[in-house]
């Protein structure tokens, strides 16, 4: 059976609210000026350490320091690989063109749709108390749209000072 899952996010900001039947059951938070982020869950922490902006693997890690799985992105294809301690790993990818939908599946009992508008959400499927996998599919999208952020940034900044 299907379940549904609603999120926040402000427009310029990297700290994500997760709704539960209305009610807040987790949050994700981004540290300002680098990848690294905390997810909790059901009183559970979730460490995101990624080394460096550009860096294509980020480990996950829970409070005693355990590592509990790493990331694997591709940029040119904007897809990743969640690859967890003891499950299939998860697949990642954008499902439309405007980088608004994506989903996270490990095509056997996993699959979650997302879909985004500004700055609201919803996760929908299967599995979707596999906690970790949530938490996982909204820090890869944020850690894509960081990139491309940053990319238009060093491109407009190229173009200005070409234009000087």
């Amino acid at each position: 059976m299907e379940k549904v899952v609603n999120w926040t996010k402000g427009i310029f900001d990297s700290s994500y609210q997760i709704f539960c039947n209305g009610q807040i059951c987790g949050n994700l938070m981004f540290e300002t000026w680098n990848n690294n982020a905390l997810g909790i869950m059901s009183q559970k922490n979730y460490h995101f350490k990624c080394n460096g902006w550009f860096n294509t693997t980020t480990t996950i890690y829970d409070d005693t320091h355990a590592v509990l799985g790493t990331i694997q992105f591709n940029f040119w294809q904007l897809r990743a690989v969640a690859s967890l301690k003891d499950a299939t790993p998860l697949s990642w990818n954008y499902t439309n063109s405007w980088l608004s939908k994506w989903t996270i599946s490990n095509y056997q009992n996993t699959n979650l749709q997302y879909k985004a508008n500004s700055g609201t959400g919803t996760v929908i499927g299967q599995n979707i108390d596999h906690e970790l996998a949530l938490i996982v599919g909204l820090y890869i999208k944020e850690f894509f749209a960081r990139i491309l952020v940053a990319f238009i940034m060093f491109v407009a900044i190229m173009v200005i000072v070409r234009g000087v």
